[in-house]
């Protein structure tokens, strides 16, 4: 299985875009910020390393999931089916995170912050369901020829 070189580049650019998206709230929410320790968001370069954390994992895990059905130490339904569960955790988590951004005092953070909030999610669900139409199948083995000694 190739490399698809232009799924990176589009995760490397979503998880930039929801960096710049993330550090760039109200001042509502830049106080929210500050009020709840979210030190983590507060400047452009600690929201891109978070992101790219928890993208970077997901692709990592992705990753390992793929590796172990083409190494055939896991098989492909096993494979689907883990990745079947870490795309419903991230459907889960993306369903949470719009309701939490759309009600109380987290929906008066700014439009940016809160479509940065939920697309967080929505990449780790593209990430997951990318792997799981990629994971590899293993072709069966030849036959054995009994002609041959």
């Amino acid at each position: 299985m190739r490399i698809s070189i232009t799924f990176y580049l589009f995760v490397v650019a979503m998880a930039l875009l929801d960096a710049v998206l993330l550090r760039s709230p109200n001042l509502l929410g830049k106080i929210g910020l500050i009020i709840y320790k979210y030190h983590y968001l507060r400047t452009f370069p600690r929201a891109l390393l978070t992101v790219s954390l928890v993208v970077g994992m997901s692709v990592i895990i992705s990753e390992l999931i793929r590796l172990m059905v083409r190494k055939e130490k896991l098989k492909r339904y096993t494979g689907k089916l883990l990745l079947t569960v870490l795309i419903l955790l991230a459907a889960v988590l993306l369903v949470n995170t719009g309701m939490d951004f759309s009600s109380g005092a987290y929906s008066q953070t700014g439009l940016r912050f809160r479509i940065g909030a939920c697309l967080l999610p929505a990449i780790l669900m593209n990430v997951f369901v990318y792997y799981w139409i990629t994971l590899p199948t293993i072709a069966p083995a030849p036959p054995e020829n009994p002609a041959q000694p």
